[in-house]
Parts: C-alpha cells; structure tokens; sequence
C-alpha cells in the first residue's frame, strides 16, 4: 500500500507542476475554453477534489457486493492534455493523462497517451479493482431450525475479496513509416482473502488467499508491402503462476472427550444425520459445555491443500490486410501456441470420514498438459458490380490437449469401529497409486458466404449460407473409453436495412440454424436468433431508438424436450429542445427461459415437484423420479433523467432507474428463497453544479441505493440494504 501511494504521490506532483508552469506561463486573461498556450502547446486540465457521505441501513456484505462506496476524502478525477500547435515538441507532440477514482474508491485508473509525429506512439494504464462478494445464499447450506443445534449460516462460504492491479504498456515505433514496430507488456495480478469449501465426509469452510499473476509480453512488426496493404507478424508470451491454496478455517467447533477440539463443518441437519446424529439420550448433537455427544460424527483436525499452477502460452500470428486491387477486400490470419501446464499438488486430511472408515488421507502427484491451438481466420468481399458484393468468411479452430498426472494417495483406515477418538496407529495404510493419461480434442470449421445488395442509398439486402463442422474427441487413458461426437450446422441467413428518410434508420436481420447432434443433453437441434434496430432522428434535438433481440432454441429429443429463449427488447429517446433542459429515457425487458426433462431422487412429499413426479426407473433407476424441470426469469429496467439550468451558472440533474426481476424456478429445497429471481434495485439520483467563475466549479450529488427481495428469506439473514451517498466536490478547469 505505501509503495501505491508513492507511486500515486508522484504522479499528483507531476501533474501539479506541470500545470503551475503552464499557468506561470499564460496569460491570465486567456478565454479558460481554449485553454492555456505555452512552450508551442495548447493546454488544457481539469481537477476534482471532493468528500463523500454515507449512510447504510441493511446488509453491509450485500451493499458491498453491489456497490461499495464509501465515506471519505477523494481524488475524483483528473485530466491534462496537451497538444503542440506545430508538431514540432521536444518529446512529444501530444500528450493525454487522466485518472479517477482515488483516495478509497473500489476502482481506480490512470492513462496515458503520447506521440511525437512519424517517431512514436505510446499509451499505458493502470487500473486497480477491489472486487467484494457476499452474497449468502451461494454455497449456503440452509440449515434447517429443526437441527440440534441450530447453525444458521450468515455469510456465503464462498465469500471473497480480491484485489486485481491491471497494467498496461503499448509502444509503437516509427508509426507512419513502411516498417513500424510494436512492442507490449501487460500484467494483472490478483490478491487477497477468499473462501471455499471442501467436501469429504462434511463440508468444511476452507481459507483460500487468492494470489495469481498473468504476465504477457508483445512484440510486432507492420510491413507496408504495397498501397493499401500491410503484412503483420506477432509474438505473444503469457505466463501465468496461480500460488492459491486451501487450509482449513476453524468454524464450529466441538470438544471431544480431553479437550482436543474438532470442527464439524458447515451443514447441520441433525435430523438427517447431517454432519451426524444425536445418539439416543442426547438432546443436542454438542452438549452444553461444548463436547460433541457423538464421536462417531464426521469431523476434522485438519486440511490443507497446496497446489502451484505455472502455464506459458507462447503465440505467434501472420496476418494481412488488403484492399490493393479495387475489386478485392481481404484479411486474413493465422496464429498458433503450444501452451505446457504443470500443477503438483500436496493434500493432507486429518479427521474421520464415517462413510468410508478413513481417519486420514494424503494425496501427493504432479500433473500436466499441453494445448496446441491453431486458428486461422479469412475474409475476402468481391465487389461483383457497383451495388453488389460477394463476401466470404472462413474459420478454422483446431486444438488438443494431451494430458498427464502421476498421483499417489494414502488412506489410514480404521481397522475396527471407527470414531474421531481412534489413534492414528489403530489404522491401517491403503496406498493407490495411479496414473493418467487423456486428450480432449476439438476442432471446427465454419464458412459463411453472403451475397451483399444495396440496392439503393435508401435500401440494401443481404442472403447468405453458413455451414459448420464440429469435432470432439475425447481419449480417456488410451484404452477404448474414448467419446467422439461430431455435430454438422446448417444455417440460413437474411438481412434488409432501410433508411426511407434521412433521419429514419431500420435494420433486420434473421438466422436459422439446424444441428444435427449436440454435445451435452439440453443443447440444442434448432436454433433462430431476430435481431431489429432502428433510429429515429423527427428534430435535431430529438432522438429515438428501439432494438429487439431474440434467440429461441430447442431439442425435441423425447428424452430431453429441451425448449429455450432469451427475448431483449429496447427503447431509448433523448430530447434537448433547449441548451438549458433536456430529457434521457430507456426501457430494456428481458425475458429468459429455459426447460429440460431431468430424473432425480427425492423423498420430500411435501414439495409439489416430488408430490408431482413422474418415472424415471426404467432410465435412472438411482433417480426414479422424472419432472420437467424449469428457470424463468423476466427482468425490467427503467431509466429516467432530467437535465435544468435554471440560469447560466446552474444546472441541475434529477434521475432515476430500476431493476425489477420476476422470475421462478423447479423449487427441490422448501429452504431455498427464490433470491435474485425475485428483487427490486432502485437507484435514485440528484445533481447539482454551480459554476462559481475562475474556473471552479462546485458540484453536490445525491445518491440513493435500495435492494429488497420479493421472497421469502431462508435460515440466512436478509439480503435487504438501503444506503444514502452524498458527494460535496470541488471542480478546477482551463
């Protein structure tokens, strides 16, 4: 953190004295809209500076989850530009830095471009996000209040909050010449505290320090073959180290019969026996001073797994762009990497697992892949006549991955009646050994050609036919357990656009695609996706617009009848019939749908998906119960604002938005609310800025936050929260 804020502090004091030496420089009178003149640039900058007030009422994890803002002094934003009048700078000729978002916001980032004519192009960035997941009912076991004890779990298991440093550094050199070069770097690293769970005899909640770093590293070359043409050749080296690994987190824990403590994982559903049961004469499954009644119960001392992940993906891509000849567009590429991946991995447990008799288990092994990838992309548009063209499109993606692991895992089994209390030498050793070998192989190859006509300057058309092949083999040690699946793509394809006059735009197109297999259960055999947009332009100060998107799906196989759509419709209109009112409106309606047949195993009656239940024995005879399991989910969002500048020094801002989500799902846990299928998100909002002269601007926002769930709650705590954020800033221009 102290490294970030010298960092940070250097660069403030840069840009101050930058602009002090321009202002010392300029003349005082100077209109602030065309900036500051000085040393053969133009010079403009903006600074602002404010405090922001918060006032929370709900859940904090969830507030943060969504919105994370919080009170304190900011560096909101920044600008400087400065461009030479005369292409004639010493360094550059221009130069562009902002950032915002400093001083404790969630995100933040600096940026930075320059040039110097005919020599060089540089841009970099940083950026910087604290990302903050609570929501609870994610891993969440829902503990029922009929347990003994009662658990109710408050937090997701599967929390985290990670922080990821982004950088970025392009150079171009010798931009506008015959033969330029690129070069690149860029580095995002991940950190921080997160959480998980692990599953073998009961789920434990596990500390998992998330720590990863992705290193890229480019280098290029633009050859300006012939006029209009230019041949590219790239090199990418990515390298990724993942140093993320698993303990166990102490949570609940009991006594055992001494003293030595045992922690029983997060579910507790002691009615169904969950981690165990409360043996006869027992109340409750710990006693009131904390010793576990049942030793016999699935438990943990300890757990840890270590593992270190280290990839390099070398690539290396050709590529062309050319429109030498008048009749002939083409582009083309082709890139290939050959990406090796080692993991060795150590897991120890120490515990009981009641299941299987195991009061220990080691697992120590290495395992490895390769990814050979190749793809080559290729575009040609022959202009047939003047209003007519051919364009043809082909695509190739090929990979495999060879894959291998050497593992070796050693259980302590008990030899006699089994409890948490049984000695590790009471076991006895049962050593696996085992060996790996596999591949998952895939390749496909689309080409889709379209016969292109515009007809007019008012109207246009396009048909055209695409055609896929798609090929999955997967080898599972080499030994005939293998899977082979190819699935063939026809689709067809038609689009019109028309502009009946000059401020009308319309555009449609249509796509019908039929499978002739599918990879997993509910993909689907056909597939039509409609897609409609239009702008609308009746004033200059008025603009309209509406789109509509739609994919339907389905699979009539009697054992799936899969059947699914995603629907978006759109709307958008922007009025300014005055400098000093305006108004911005937008509606989006999403509606999401997906069914499929499944078989499962349910004792619950009382739930009307089990009450309801067909069979499924003579398919899954170990899930009998057969239902046509579905997911509904209907969003609306609503956005309003309303600029005023009730004279020349004021304006004001008023808006407002909504998030509204209906939706509903097969219900298989009577615990289960029904969460983010049913909620309201509001987010009302009120500026104000006065422009006080001098430059300065003083700016005062309002910020209101409000998320409530339609259903019930659930064995968790409420996910509702409503915040008040006020901003007082300070804004300096020139």
């Amino acid at each position: 953190m102290k490294s970030q804020c010298r960092g940070f502090l250097c660069c403030a004091l840069l840009l101050v004295g930058l602009r002090w030496s321009a202002f010392a420089q300029s003349s005082s009178g100077q209109d602030p809209q065309e900036g500051i003149s000085s040393g053969g640039y133009t010079i403009h900058s903006s600074t602002e500076i404010g405090y922001r007030f918060s006032d929370r009422t709900g859940n904090a994890g969830m507030y943060d989850t969504l919105v994370d803002l919080h009170q304190g002094p900011r560096f909101l934003e920044q600008t400087l530009s400065m461009q030479s009048q005369t292409h004639q700078g010493m360094f550059f000729d221009n130069l562009f830095i902002s950032s915002f978002g400093w001083g404790g916001e969630p995100e933040n980032a600096l940026r930075l471009r320059a040039d110097k004519d005919k020599w060089y192009n540089f841009q970099a960035s940083f950026r910087r996000d604290h990302n903050f997941f609570d929501y609870n009912l994610l891993a969440n076991p829902l503990n029922p209040s009929s347990s003994t004890p009662s658990v109710p779990i408050t937090d997701s298991p599967h929390e985290f909050a990670s922080t990821r440093r982004m950088s970025d550094f392009d150079l171009t050199i010798l931009p506008q010449s015959k033969l330029s070069f690129r070069l690149g770097y860029s580095r995002n690293n991940m950190t921080g505290p997160s959480f998980s769970s692990f599953h073998e005899g009961t789920d434990v909640l596990l500390a998992q320090p998330w720590n990863t770093t992705l290193n890229s590293y480019r280098m290029g070359v633009d050859w300006k073959l012939a006029p209009r043409t230019v041949v590219s050749y790239d090199q990418f080296l990515d390298y990724y180290k993942g140093d993320t690994n698993d303990f166990l987190f102490p949570t609940f824990p009991a006594l055992l019969p001494g003293g030595t403590p045992v922690y029983l994982g997060l579910p507790f559903d002691t009615v169904n026996r969950i981690p165990c049961a409360v043996p006869q004469g027992a109340t409750s499954l710990i006693s009131p001073t904390g010793v576990l009644n049942n030793i016999a119960c699935n438990g943990y001392f300890s757990y840890s797994r270590l593992q270190r992940v280290r990839t390099s993906i070398p690539t290396e891509r050709l590529s062309l762009r050319s429109n030498y000849w008048s009749r002939l567009d083409l582009t083309a590429s082709y890139a290939y990497s050959d990406a090796d991946l080692t993991t060795p991995i150590t897991e120890s447990f120490n515990g009981l697992v009641s299941r299987t008799g195991t009061r220990a288990f080691s697992n120590t092994g290495t395992g490895g892949a390769h990814r050979i990838s190749d793809v080559l992309d290729l575009q040609t548009t022959l202009y047939l006549v003047k209003h007519l063209r051919l364009v043809n499109k082909f695509y190739f993606w090929g990979y495999r991955i060879p894959e291998n692991g050497t593992f070796t895992e050693v259980d302590s089994n008990c030899t006699a009646n089994c409890n948490l209390l049984t000695p590790l030498s009471g076991t006895a050793p049962a050593t696996t050994d085992t060996l790996t070998q596999s591949s998952f192989n895939q390749n496909w190859k689309r080409n889709q050609t379209e016969l292109v006509w515009d007809a007019t300057s008012k109207l246009g058309a396009r048909i055209g036919y695409r055609y896929g092949n798609r090929r999955f083999d997967h080898f599972i040690d080499f030994v005939g357990d293998d899977d082979h699946v190819t699935v063939h793509e026809q689709t067809a394809l038609f689009g019109v656009w028309a502009r009946p006059v000059h401020r009308l735009r319309l555009n449609f197109d249509v796509e019908h695609t039929n499978y002739d297999h599918t990879i997993v259960r509910i993909g689907p055999r056909k597939e039509s996706r409609y897609r409609f947009q239009t702008n609308y332009a009746p004033r200059p100060w008025a603009v309209l617009g509406g789109s509509i998107n739609i994919l339907e799906n389905s699979n009539g196989d009697s054992a799936t009848n899969f059947r699914g759509h995603n629907r978006n419709f759109g709307f958008n209109a922007s009025f300014t019939p005055r400098e000093r009112y305006g108004v911005d409106l937008a509606y989006n309606y999403n509606d999401f749908l997906q069914n499929a047949l499944i078989c499962f195993n349910d004792s619950d009656v009382t739930l009307p998906v089990v009450a309801n239940a067909g069979s499924c024995a003579v398919n899954d005879p170990n899930n009998p119960l057969l239902t046509d399991s579905y997911y509904v989910n209907n969003n609306h969002f609503g956005m309003a604002t309303l600029m005023v500048k009730p004279v020349k020094r004021v304006t004001t801002r008023l808006g407002y938005s909504i998030t509204s989500v209906d939706g509903r799902t097969t219900q298989f846990n009577a615990l289960q609310p029904l969460g983010p299928l049913q909620y309201k998100y509001q987010q009302p909002v009120a500026d104000l800025g006065v422009d006080l002269g001098h430059n300065l601007t003083w700016n005062t926002s309002w910020n209101y936050y409000q998320y409530r769930e339609g259903s019930f709650v659930g064995p968790t705590t409420s996910r509702y929260f409503h915040t008040n954020n006020a901003t007082l800033s300070l804004r300096y221009a020139f």
